[in-house]
């Protein structure tokens, strides 16, 4: 087990138990070594059997939550991490597991309180820093992010999840290139998560970078394209590197994905208008108009494409709402335009 060759070991372990069909322990260790092997069920199946005999293990407990973890049973997975930290209450691995199970399950109140008590038994594992300054930024606390972030950074400067996360923490806060540089890191580590390509094809988007985002892009989906993000993005590219045809099929397969997906519709409408295809234009802004009458960029440019149109006043009805929503290029439109 110690050298990963796990094919090895289950053929021993199964010969161990041919030897001493009385020794229990035989299902701890192949649960171990069947989850190694990605074979949950089986593995789970084990750790049961021995939980019939020994049901107070914590290890077995905590082994047990790591599978249902694998399988996506977050809900059972916390129900067993938290029976084991009641068995051994001083365990940093099992409050911290418990906590990233609270986080699957976005209860975030609950994920923080368990990460920090993993942290206050031991500061240096990474990981745990690195999920309580994901933690913050999903619960839209940027400030509280970084810290932990730049924490987990120090103990590992090579950590994927860290240097991931980091980069989302540069993206959102409106540093783009500074993403670039942890997304980068990342990469070195593990280069085959469609999702760090994605985020990383976002950045280039930020930075203007087009050619460099439809190559990110390009990787994220062959990884996984299943999506309807990533192709709204890829489109996002060919758009601004002038190839429309491509970039439309993007935005429809993305509605396929996700019918509701308003950027996959806006941009359709951009792609009309670049055509100098006004009507299907309006058509496309007009229904991301009516699935969200907040969307301030749905608003503004179904304005301008209504002012191309007719040069009435409807379109600037629709744009002072989309000033009044806090778009300050609409308000720029609605000062330049509307005003004359």
């Amino acid at each position: 087990m110690d050298e990963a060759k796990y094919e090895e070991a289950l053929t021993l372990i199964d010969s161990s138990l041919a030897i001493l069909p009385s020794w229990e322990e035989h299902y701890f260790y192949r649960s171990l070594i069947l989850q190694k092997l990605n074979r949950y069920s089986e593995s789970l199946q084990d750790i049961n059997t021995f939980l019939t005999i020994h049901p107070e293990n914590a290890e077995a407990n905590h082994n047990k939550a790591t599978v249902l973890s694998d399988l996506r049973r977050y809900d059972e997975a916390l129900e067993f991490f938290e029976k084991a930290i009641t068995l051994k209450p001083n365990d940093e691995q099992y409050y911290g597991n418990a906590g990233i199970a609270a986080f699957d399950l976005q209860r975030f109140g609950l994920a923080e309180k368990y990460l920090k008590m993993s942290i206050a038994i031991n500061p240096e594992v990474a990981l745990i820093h690195s999920y309580l300054g994901l933690l913050y930024i999903l619960n839209q606390e940027l400030r509280k992010a970084r810290l932990p972030l730049d924490r987990a950074l120090n103990i590992d400067p090579n950590h994927y999840h860290a240097n991931f996360h980091r980069g989302l923490y540069f993206r959102l806060s409106g540093h783009p290139d500074s993403a670039i540089l942890d997304y980068q890191k990342a990469l070195t580590v593990k280069d085959h998560d469609y999702k760090l390509h994605s985020n990383i094809c976002i950045a280039y988007l930020d930075l203007k970078m087009y050619d460099k985002a439809l190559e990110s892009c390009n990787q994220s989906i062959a990884l996984n394209g299943s999506l309807a993000e990533q192709f709204v993005n890829r489109g996002v590219a060919q758009l601004n590197l002038e190839e429309y045809d491509e970039a439309l099929s993007d935005f429809n397969h993305a509605l396929t994905l996700d019918p509701n997906n308003i950027r996959a519709l806006l941009s359709k409408a951009k792609v009309y208008y670049k055509k100098d295809q006004l009507d299907l234009a309006i058509d496309a802004a007009h229904k991301a108009v009516t699935m969200n009458p907040n969307f301030a960029d749905a608003r503004h440019l179904y304005g301008i494409l209504l002012i191309k149109k007719t040069g009435g006043k409807k379109g600037c009805d629709h744009i002072k709402i989309a000033c009044e929503l806090h778009d300050q290029y609409a308000c720029e439109t609605l000062r330049n335009v509307c005003k004359k």
